[in-house]
């Protein structure tokens, strides 16, 4: 290596030929929020099968040591196996911790649903795949705490998931890292509990929240919302008692996932149930794979092949209870909601009109329909080839092309905000990526961007 270049050296940007312990870099694979990735090779062992080299932007990390003992306590076919570890030296002396794992040819999942259609059955398949990875790391009493699309990967050989970054992951006993009530994961998959926490203790810097598999599971239910609609899910109104307790009424779903055509209703039960406002209502990732796999055995009836109810009877009481209670939050505000969410308003009189009892109820979500839906054409994802669209009521340049303020950008008869984030990123700024940029609609002073405008864009 050109030792002129040395002191340049940076872990987010190394050249292809860099050394790191006994790997080479090929090239640059992507980056998270602690760390660049890219693929690499054994030195003196070409040619070999490459790795996905992981190494830290800060020295001495410790989160790399705790991702290293997660990956170490789990072997599973969805997630990406560990290969090594060790540390890099830079040329200044600076030493940063790298993790080697089995390289994963694949598409982030967000990617591929853009890119292709999507239908419940690709869906339940990923959902199914990522609950039993989640259910081995559930069991070495591990949490991962950021899953979400951008952190799974499709395998191009056979289209399954893979769970990827678990820098964020903690396990029992494992030192604490994070800053007390700050949340380490992507806020839009942040589980309701863990909200009403960050606000019943906004003024104790002592208070620090417990994760548990409940909360990857709402995540897991957030991914599978925004597969399924292209929308997400938000968190509803929030109250304070008497005695200063925060509540938080429901979540509101949007309407494509309570009502689409598109979803099926023994998925559309699933996923309710993964984004019920109660942690307890949402299982365990283990009833979530079992619950699925037996969906995908009812389908086996059309093909002429017979299945009895009663092997799936013992998981419809908790599907039934959380359809319940997923849907129980809207009725609760049927009236408020009716106008806004009429589709909301015709789930909870469907519900109301079923027959008594929860495993009634979960067989008639199970087995309304047992026809495929219709071929899924939803992308779920911004495009960056069309130019952004103007939302109603956003600002709009005047005659000369002119935003009223500095640093906005005027486009398509818009005025916007230039955000470089990533395009999940961008997402969850309601934005619109073009380019590689992502832009960010304005609003004037009181007013919001519509979600439903841009949710199949």
């Amino acid at each position: 290596m050109d030792r002129t270049l040395a002191p340049s050296l940076h872990p987010a940007l190394l050249p292809p030929g860099t050394v790191l312990g006994t790997w080479r870099v090929e090239r640059w694979a992507g980056r998270g929020m602690y760390g660049t990735v890219y693929q690499a090779v054994p030195v003196g062992a070409e040619p070999a099968a490459p790795v996905a080299l992981k190494v830290a932007f800060l020295q001495g990390d410790p989160r790399f040591a705790r991702e290293v003992e997660l990956l170490s306590r789990m072997s599973h076919l969805h997630v990406p196996r560990l290969v090594g570890h060790g540390e890099w030296q830079a040329p200044d002396g600076a030493r940063y911790p790298f993790i080697a794992m089995e390289w994963i040819e694949g598409v982030p999942l967000y990617d591929w649903a853009r890119l292709h259609p999507v239908s419940c059955h690709h869906v339940r398949h990923w959902l199914i795949q990522l609950a039993r990875a989640l259910a081995s790391l559930h069991a070495q009493g591990g949490f991962h705490r950021d899953v979400k699309g951008g952190n799974v990967l499709v395998r191009r050989a056979d289209g399954s998931a893979v769970l990827t970054d678990f820098g964020t992951g903690i396990y029992a006993g494992a030192t604490t890292l994070t800053p007390p009530n700050f949340y380490p994961g992507t806020p839009a998959y942040q589980a309701p509990e863990s909200v009403l926490f960050e606000r019943q203790f906004s003024e104790d810097f002592t208070a620090r929240y417990q994760a548990s598999p409940a909360d990857d599971l709402y995540a897991l239910g957030v991914t599978a919302c925004r597969l399924l609609t292209g929308e997400y899910p938000e968190m509803g109104e929030f109250t304070r008692d008497e005695h200063g307790t925060w509540h938080l009424g429901a979540v509101r779903l949007p309407p494509a996932l309570l009502k689409g055509p598109r979803v099926e209703p023994r998925l559309r039960a699933v996923v309710l149930r993964l984004l019920s406002v109660h942690p307890e209502q949402r299982g365990t990732a283990e009833e979530l794979a079992e619950a699925l796999e037996r969906q995908d055995a009812f389908v086996e009836v059309r093909a002429g092949h017979v299945l009895s109810r009663a092997t799936v009877r013992h998981w419809l009481p908790g599907a039934a209870a959380g359809l319940l209670l997923a849907l129980g939050a809207q009725w609760m505000a049927a009236e408020r909601a009716s106008k806004e969410h009429p589709v909301a308003q015709g789930i909870t009189s469907e519900v109301s009109s079923s027959e008594t009892g929860p495993a009634r109820l979960a067989e008639a979500a199970v087995s309304e329909s047992l026809e495929p839906a219709p071929p899924d054409s939803t992308r779920g994802g911004v495009t960056d080839d069309l130019l952004p669209e103007p939302l109603p009521g956003q600002t709009r340049p005047d005659e000369k092309g002119r935003c009223p303020r500095k640093g906005q950008v005027a486009l398509n008869k818009g005025c916007w905000a230039a955000n470089a984030v990533d395009r999940e990123g961008c997402e969850e700024l309601d934005g619109q990526m073009f380019k590689g940029t992502c832009y960010v609609p304005f609003m004037p002073r009181g007013r919001r961007p519509n979600n439903s405008s841009m949710d199949k864009r």
